[in-house]
């Protein structure tokens, strides 16, 4: 059933007028919770308007990369950061899939804050996952965060957009939607006990990765964290490249070649341009990026077991 669904909509999403007709449609949609059951992860609380393709979409389809980067990049017993936790879907497999010791999941929306500590609960998981209500950035204080309550769920903050709406929101012509956030460094939190100190370290932070780096630039020097940073645009591509390579970083991602859409190589500030994906990896050690991570292809089984499986 999840395969054939996958197959109908990517079909109708190549179609330019479907699409259009779609996105607003999606408004129709009640944003109402919902449980689905993923394979290998479990009970999922979802919201049907925000996070409707966690219907027929696994994570090792949909977010097969991402994955396979984690099976390269955690150990068992790591501390690791899910910055830019969404709903709490990555949090939920980086603890049943790769063994961590403990996740600490920071997420600036409130509302998916929410969702997070129902599926950390539902997971089984409330004595190995920290959820931080804040924005991770390069500055403590508190500031307007940009809500999608449309069509991604997703949020960021108010000086990473300009001010301007969500793109759900600009779509169907509705006015921004704006949240007050506490804003902290990853070094603060390190700093003061709210959190230990990762050894891997994801971020995911719709256009502020830059920032959250810089703030956590006493801890990268320090604690030497391996990264995953999924980028968004260019110039973010560029800043974090030039950050990185400050703190002696080997970084590596997929570029477009003469020939080849997608080729896994070194990536520095000179070619982060090339970027045929917005995910790149990060570490102290060449040895962790020196080569392509294969692709994983069936969940492992590190962690607590997903309930009910």
């Amino acid at each position: 059933m999840r395969r054939a669904l996958r197959t109908i909509t990517d079909s109708l999403r190549k179609d330019p007028t479907v699409r259009s007709v779609a996105r607003r449609a999606v408004w129709l949609i009640p944003d109402l919770p919902w449980t689905v059951r993923i394979p290998d992860v479990g009970p999922l609380r979802i919201r049907l308007r925000r996070n409707r393709y966690l219907f027929w979409e696994h994570p090792l389809v949909n977010d097969w990369l991402m994955m396979s980067v984690f099976e390269r990049m955690i150990r068992p017993g790591d501390v690791v950061y899910d910055i830019g936790g969404a709903i709490g879907l990555y949090t939920r497999v980086l603890s049943h899939w790769f063994g961590p010791l403990r996740v600490v999941t920071i997420e600036p929306m409130s509302a998916n804050v929410q969702q997070i500590r129902r599926n950390v609960a539902l997971g089984g998981l409330l004595e190995r996952v920290t959820v931080l209500h804040m924005a991770a950035a390069d500055r403590e204080g508190y500031e307007d965060l940009q809500i999608d309550d449309i069509m991604s769920g997703t949020a960021v903050l108010d000086r990473v957009t300009g001010g301007r709406a969500s793109h759900g929101r600009q779509h169907l012509g509705l006015p921004p939607k704006v949240e007050r956030v506490r804003v902290r460094t990853i070094d603060g939190i390190i700093a003061d006990g709210t959190a230990p100190p990762p050894a891997f370290i994801k971020i995911d932070t719709e256009g502020a990765e830059g920032d959250v780096l810089r703030g956590a630039r006493r801890t990268i020097d320090q604690h030497r964290p391996r990264l995953a940073i999924a980028l968004h645009g260019d110039d973010k591509a560029r800043d974090c490249a030039a950050v990185l390579a400050g703190h002696g970083y080997h970084v590596a991602g997929w570029v477009s070649t003469p020939g080849s859409p997608r080729v896994y190589a070194a990536i520095t500030p000179d070619n982060v341009g090339a970027l045929a994906d917005n995910n790149i990896i990060a570490s102290a050690d060449p040895a962790d990026v020196a080569t392509e991570p294969p692709r994983l292809t069936s969940a492992p089984r590190r962690g607590p077991r997903p309930p009910g499986s």
